[in-house]
């Protein structure tokens, strides 16, 4: 393990205590609303704010972009990708389900994915084409994991365009063969993809920092990662698939 991927781990470790700390099962008193009348939370910005201080106290020449502030422009070639709080809505309400995505680009190579999910205590990550969850080698599900029925994760993004995608989606899902489920946190939906959890996910209106950590675990944990078109996931796609490789071209076949 690199000492730079150590670093980060240890960056996620802490901002899920911050985020489990600040977390109300019983939901919150007040949000706020961005742009496109999405969720934000006071969370969203402690924890954006703690990560954004370690990467330049340990990286002070790399670039940072985050979902929550402006982009950092550092004279090196690398740049970090930070969703502190990926999940916002479940948190907002209550609902367990969030997760930290941290990752870093070498020009369009990703070179370090961490997620973390803070209620169960999980740090997601890969080195050297090998996945893990905490300190155990993962990988993604075989054809029989789950009995007979695959299990498939969707996240339709926010507008109404999107959302009436993903209804369409669902409507062509054989429920004798299919189980689905809705999460609505990009990093934890493509942890559970790595891990075996499900057999693969569908992602719409997504941005580089939901989801690159996610692309290196699903493909370190013999997974793959597409766009809709069946090419491989790159950084100026805004639609994703992600699957255990042997349900890909059913989810491909769902998406057109």
């Amino acid at each position: 393990m690199t000492k730079d991927l150590k670093i980060a781990i240890k960056i996620v470790q802490k901002t899920n205590k911050l985020l489990a700390k600040k977390f109300q099962k019983f939901g919150l008193d007040h949000v706020k609303l961005k742009k496109g009348e999405e969720i934000v939370t006071d969370a969203d910005f402690s924890a954006n704010k703690f990560i954004t201080a370690e990467l330049l106290k340990h990286f002070p020449s790399d670039d940072i972009t985050s979902e929550e502030d402006r982009p950092i422009d550092n004279p090196g070639e690398k740049m970090w990708f930070i969703d502190p709080l990926d999940g916002t809505t479940n948190f907002a309400f209550g609902i367990r389900l969030f997760a930290t995505c941290l990752s870093r680009a070498d020009r369009d190579t990703i070179d370090i994915g961490v997620i973390g999910i803070p209620m169960d205590k999980e740090i997601f990550w890969s080195d050297k084409g090998v996945a893990y969850l905490n300190k155990q080698k993962i990988h993604v599900a075989g054809n029989n994991n789950h009995g007979d029925k695959e299990m498939f994760l969707f996240c339709g993004g926010h507008s109404d365009a999107a959302q009436k995608h993903l209804l369409k989606i669902i409507e062509r899902l054989n429920t004798k063969t299919t189980r689905f489920r809705i999460l609505s946190s990009a990093g934890i939906e493509m942890s559970y993809v790595a891990c075996g959890r499900a057999h693969g996910c569908v992602m719409s209106e997504i941005h580089p920092w939901d989801v690159l950590p996610g692309v290196l675990l699903v493909r370190s944990a013999g997974g793959r990662v597409t766009n809709f078109a069946g090419q491989d996931w790159q950084l100026t796609d805004t639609e994703l698939i992600a699957s255990n490789s042997a349900s890909h071209e059913r989810l491909l076949k769902l998406v057109e």
